[in-house]
Order: C-alpha cells, then structure tokens, then sequence
C-alpha cells in the first residue's frame, strides 16, 4: 500500500527574528496556528485529517517546496554562492508566460538564502576542522567527530525526525564499532601473518641454500662418477684390444697348427704309400734282394731334421701359451668361487650378530649374577644377625596332633606360610567351631545337587587361590585320564562322582572332603572368567560339557607343540652358572686378601646350553598348519597376545616359543593357551549356532534333516565325524543310527554343545 506525497511545514530556523532579504511581503504575516489545508493519509483504520499552516505564513521557495524538508541545497547552491548584485538564476516567468515584474524590476531579491541554523552549523564545522588541522586527505577520527557533533545539533533541532535520525545514527555507530572491533581483531592476526611470511620465507631460503649446497654436492658426485666412468671404459677399450690382439695370435697359431697338423697327415700317408710300395717292389724283387730294401740314409736326417725343427716349435708356443695364461684362472672355477665366497660372507655377517647378541646376554648375565651375589651376601649377614639376637623358631610340627584333621590338614593349610599367619591359625581353631572364619551352607542330598555337594555338615570357606584350585584341577584331571586310560570298556564315569570318590580315597574324612569339594566347586566359579581351565573343568561337573573335550584340547596343544618343534631352529647360548652359595658364614678378609664374593665371581663358569627358537614368520604359518579352519581375524589376535605375552627384545626375529607352554606362579596357563581355548570354545558355539539358523524355527528334527544342515555348514565333513555327531545328537549308538526317532531341537542343540563337536573343513554351503 502506497501514501500520497504531503507538503510539510518548515517551522522558521532557530534564531530568525528578522524577515529574511528578498522574502515575499506574504512571509510578515503573523503566525496564528495550524489553520490552512488539511489532508489525510490512506493507512488502514485511520481516518484523522491533518491541519496545516496557512499558506500566507510559509516562506516562498523554503517552505513551500513539496517532498522535502528544505529544498534549498538542492537548487540554490550556486545562487548562495554568487556576489550581490549579479543574478545568478533567470528570472521566473508567471503561468502566462510573462515573466513576474516584481523580479525583474529586482535581481537580488531572486537569491535564495541559506538558512542561518545551517549556515551555523557550516561556520561550526569549518572552525572545528580547521582547529583540527582537518584539511588532510584519507579517513580521520577527529574530523568524524567534527561531523558526528554537528549532525547530533542538526538530529536536536529536527524533533520531529530525531527519533528516525537517532535511530540512523545509532546503527551508523554500531556499524562502526563493530568494524572497528573487526579491524582490533585481525590487527594481531596480520601480525602474525607478518611473522609466519617471515619464518616461511627464511625457511624456503633455508631449503634452497640446502638444496643448492646438495646439487653442488650431486654435481661433484656426478662429475666424480663420469671420470670413473670414461677411466672405466677406457680400461676396457685397452682390455678389448688386447683381447682382439689375443684372439688374432691365437687364430694364428691355430692357423699354424692346422697347416702343421695337415702337412704331417700328408707326410704320413706319403711314408705309408712309398712303404707300400717298398714292400710290393720287394715281393716282386723276391728274397736276394732283401739288403736293398733298407731305408734311406739322407731321407732319414731329413726327417730327423724336420721332426726337430717341429719340436723346437712346439715347444717354443708351448712356453708362450704358459707364460700367457699361466695366471689365468678358469670361468667356472671363478664363479664357484666367488658363489662360496658370498656365502662365507653371509655366513660371517650371521656369526658376527649372533656373537653380539650373546656378548649383550653374557654381559647382562653377569650384572644379574653380581647382583644375587650381593643379595646373597646381605642375606647370608641378615641370617648371622638373626642368629645371634632372634628367638629359636618354634616346632610347628608338633601343631599337627592337636589339629582337626590330623598332620595332613596342618601341612595342607600351613605350608610355606610365616609363622604370624601360623599363629593366626591356631588362635582361629582355638576359638572354636570356626568363630571368625566364613563357612558354606551345606545343600543337602537333594537330587538337584551335585553327587560331590552332597552333605549335611557346615564346610569352612578356606577361599582357595587360583594356584591352589589348580593344583587340585591338575590332580583330578590326572587321575581321571589314568582310570579311563585303564578301563577297558564301558562308559565313562560321570565327573562329578568321580571328584567324590577322587577326595574320598584321598582324605578319608567327612568334613574334609566337603570342605575340597566346596572350596574347588567356589574357586572354580571364581576363576572361571580368567582361567580357561578353571571353567572347562566346572563345566565338566556340571555336566554342561563332555569331558571329551578335555582331551581333544591337550592333543590340539600337544600338535601345536610338535608343529612348532618341527619348524623351530636349535640355537646355543652361554650362560655364566654362579657357584652354589655356602651354608657356613664367610670369614673375614684381611688387607690383601680376596673376598668371598670376588672368589664367587671367579668360580663362575660358562655354561653352554641350546634352545629352540622360531621366527614370527614360521610360527604363523606352524599355526595355520594346525587350525586350519581359523578365521584370519583369530590368527590376528594370536599375534598379537603372542608379541605380548613373550615381550621379545625391540627388533628381534626370533621368539622363544616354549615359554608360551610354561605355566605362571599360579600354576595356570598363559595367556596365549587360555586364547587358544576360549577361541575354541566361541568356535565350537559358533559351529552350533549356524547348525540351528540351518534347521529354522522347527520344533523336532529328524536325523536326515540334521545331516543335510551339517553338511550345510561343514561341507568338507567326512563320514566318521558325520556318524559321530548324529550319534551324540539324538543319543543312540553309532551303529544304530537308524533307530533314532526325531528329538526336540533344543534337546539336539544342547547334545552338540555338550559334546564338543567342532569344524571340521571351512567350506560353507549356505554362504555360496
């Protein structure tokens, strides 16, 4: 919606009390309010008239130009400019065109004059700037504020507009703070922006001085090479010249050679044909004539001449042929000796590491053995001390008979323990019926209990250590393998009747045999999450898994053992053996005499005793050799517990495998064993689980239904483990597999897990 355009009233400038010159005699009349025309603007929901001046009072080209608030700037510029007294704009003519008389009777009254408040401000402005020596030219504050001072007088005497001015002004100001707190900011960056062109530029200086100083280099290199180069093939112009110079006498003597050669075959055949005929000539002749058929004596010398002369040569070009070639070596026996020669070379370099390493092992060796020997010394000096002035060490023997349970118990409990826990002991028995001690609450003889929980008694929580549920693992796992190796037929024995018999045989007391059997069942669950054998083993007594799978783990560990063995390198190593410490205290030295510890050092001895090591490379390839259905992310992290477990030296190839089967303070296996078997375990589920996604959401599987899924999964799987696993799932023997009646999927899934069955191929049917 558009406004009309509306003449404003221009209310006389401050400080006017006096009728301007040349303003018409209408302007005099005095003002008496806003009584002239009205007018009404078009928004919307206003209908309020608007009174203005009346047109007598307004000033004429001042104020009462339309659309503006003072028009005089822009028409009367140059009019204000002009001297009095010469017209500077043409006489206006009236709407008939005849030109207004009383103008032309007067020219300076056609001048427009400023009005005096600008003309004050103009004065103000011009004094300021000049007080401000504001004639230079580019951007200044000081005039800004010049100009800022005089536009907030004009924004005062304009009341009507100051808001919209203030307003304008305002956002001008706003404006340039904000360019100014810009230009504050980015002061520092252009700073540093100095600085980083500086560090730049001196940094490409830099470079290309480097640069320039290593062309000069290459150029010298260069330069160096080319002169070998042309000394290089020069040496060779003269060798190939003095080979076609060989060449030549050698064409020619074998030239000689084949004439000489020649020349004595036809002398030959000349001999051989006047002998033939000698001997017809003498058949004809008969036998008178037999003292003529005698050689020739002249023929001979010349033939003994001729026959001397030829050796004479041969001779000659026998000795120039060895003094030639005397020194010249055969091509073949070069290079095979040159083969042999890089291989000693290699061979040398290998010696000369291997020394290094055992030069850096014996040294460190020695500073080991120094300092046990120092150990030893202070110990051996701590033990005379406490000789002297410590109290004897009670019998702690004689605890056993008044101990529950016997001598057996005593040294169950109290072995390798200091005598303040020894104590502790015995003032925890004496206190009576376990006070202060934690006890299991028995479970009773229910049919939900294992065979080997089963009592009535309170059993005291001895809170087996993983050493020691290990230990008594071991033991059982030991004696279960003897009996079953023993048995000759039949089923095995279920673990957990087995475990009972096991401390039943051995401890022959009640409270005993539940107190091993409750602390082992509470250990095994303790540990179970980082010991592998630990949750195998309850695993096995809960009858969640079959112990078969025991088996099969040891001998999946004893081939990884013979695979490693067979790819492993036998290496020999020096080792400095102390002399064994003495039990008698060491007598005191005097000046010039050695010390005991200086004896023990020169009693040392290099030992020299072999292992067996194996590079990264081979063990990697030794274990895909033995799980050859692994996936490559499982190898991944093989490697890496391996690198971790070992620790080797930074930069070492060789690894010293058999650690990885020694066990730790604890008795359990290493980190890398336990991987193998939880990598095992989580293979065998996985088995399972795709065998499950195979059969569906059925309810009961037949047993053709279970060999097409397994076959499925495993496709490269052979007829015995085939039979093996279908017997195992639906609970009947192998050989009469076709007697197997449909079973509940969960019931077959369990059976599978239990048993352990595992991969047997990695080709996949259902991923094809």
């Amino acid at each position: 919606m558009t406004t009309k355009a509306v003449a404003l009233a221009k209310l006389p400038p401050i400080g006017s009390t006096q009728p301007a010159v040349g303003i018409s005699p209408r302007a005099v009349k005095q003002y008496e309010g806003l009584q002239g025309p009205s007018y009404q603007l078009n928004a919307v929901n206003d209908r309020t008239k608007h009174k203005l001046p009346p047109p007598q009072v307004l000033k004429p080209f001042v104020d009462t130009k339309a659309g503006t608030l003072d028009t005089w700037p822009a028409h009367a510029t140059a009019q204000a400019t002009s001297k009095p007294g010469i017209p500077s704009h043409r006489p206006r003519s009236s709407p008939d065109g005849r030109v207004s008389s009383e103008l032309s009777e007067n020219p300076q009254r056609s001048v427009i004059p400023k009005p005096r408040f600008l003309e004050q401000l103009e004065m103000f402005l011009k004094k300021e700037l000049r007080n401000l020596d504001g004639n230079k030219e580019g951007p200044s504050e000081l005039r800004l504020q010049a100009y800022r001072e005089v536009f907030e007088y004009l924004i005062e005497d304009f009341k009507t507009y100051k808001p919209l001015l203030s307003s304008i002004k305002t956002e001008y100001e706003m404006m340039l703070s904000h360019q100014r707190e810009q230009i504050r900011e980015l002061e520092p960056l252009k700073s540093m922006l100095v600085t980083v062109s500086e560090q730049c530029d001196q940094k490409v200086m830099a470079l290309r001085d480097e640069e320039r100083q290593e062309m000069l280099d290459l150029k010298k290199e260069k330069k160096i090479l080319q002169e070998k180069i042309d000394a290089m093939k020069q040496h060779e112009v003269s060798l190939q010249m003095q080979i076609d110079k060989l060449q030549e006498e050698v064409a020619a003597e074998y030239y000689k050679y084949r004439n000489e050669c020649d020349a004595r075959k036809l002398l030959v055949s000349d001999i051989n044909d006047l002998r033939y005929q000698q001997e017809d000539y003498q058949k004809a002749q008969g036998q008178g004539n037999q003292a003529e058929i005698k050689e020739d004596p002249v023929k001979l010398k010349i033939a003994l001449r001729k026959a001397r002369e030829d050796l004479t040569d041969a001779t000659q070009r026998l000795t120039e042929m060895i003094a030639n070639y005397g020194d010249v070596v055969p091509r073949r026996d070069f290079e095979g000796l040159k083969v042999q020669h890089e291989k000693l070379q290699e061979e040398l370099a290998q010696l000369k590491n291997d020394h290094e390493v055992l030069m850096s092992e014996h040294d460190t060796l020695l500073e080991v053995n120094k300092q046990v020997v120092t150990q030893r010394d202070e110990f051996y000096s701590e033990l005379e001390v406490l000789k002297r002035s410590a109290t004897p060490r009670p019998d702690w023997d004689r605890c056993a008979d008044l101990m529950e349970g016997g001598g057996e118990r005593w040294q169950a409990i109290s072995k390798d323990k200091s005598s303040d826990y020894k104590v502790e002991l015995l003032l925890k028995e004496l206190a009576g019926d376990g006070e202060g001690l934690a006890f299991f609450e028995p479970r009773g003889f229910g049919e939900d209990v294992p065979f080997y929980l089963q009592t009535d008694i309170k059993v005291r929580n001895r809170e087996y250590t993983k050493g020691e549920a290990l230990e008594l693992i071991k033991e059982i796992w030991k004696a279960k393998t003897k009996q079953e190796s023993e048995k000759e037929s039949g089923p095995p024995e279920p673990m957990d009747t087995f475990v009972a018999r096991f401390l039943d045989e051995r401890y022959r007391d009640k409270k005993m045999i539940a107190e091993k059997a409750y602390n082992l069942h509470d250990a095994c669950e303790r540990y179970k999450d980082e010991e592998a054998m630990c949750e195998l083993f309850s695993q096995v007594l809960q009858d969640e898994v079959n112990e078969q799978v025991y088996s099969q783990q040891m001998e999946m560990l004893e081939r990884l053992m013979e695979a490693l063995n067979k790819a492993s390198e036998t290496i020999e190593v020096q080792s400095a053996t102390p002399a064994p410490a003495e039990t008698e205290p060491a007598p005191e030295t005097q000046e010039g005499e050695e010390s005991p510890t200086e004896e023990n050092e020169k009693a040392e001895t290099p030992e020299v005793t072999t292992i067996q090591v194996i590079s990264q490379e081979n063990f990697e390839k030794a274990l895909r050799e033995v799980f050859t259905v692994k996936p490559d992310e499982n190898f991944e992290a093989l490697m890496t517990v391996l690198i971790d477990d070992l620790k080797p030296e930074e930069g070492a190839e060789m690894l010293k495998y058999q650690e990885l089967f020694l066990e730790d303070e604890d008795g359990g296996a290493r980190p890398f064993i336990n991987l193998i078997r939880q990598q095992d375990k989580a293979e065998r589920q996985k088995y399972v689980e795709q065998i499950k996604m195979e059969l569906g959401d059925r309810e009961e599987v037949p047993l053709p239904e279970l060999r097409m899924a397994i076959n499925v999964v495993d496709a490269e799987i052979d007829k015995t483990h085939m039979i093996d696993y279908l017997a195992r799932a639906f609970d009947v023997p192998s050989d009469q597999l076709s007697t197997a009646t449909p079973q509940p999927l969960e019931t077959v899934l369990q059976r599978l897990l239990k048993a352990g069955v595992r991969r047997i191929g990695l080709l996949n049917s259902s991923e094809l």
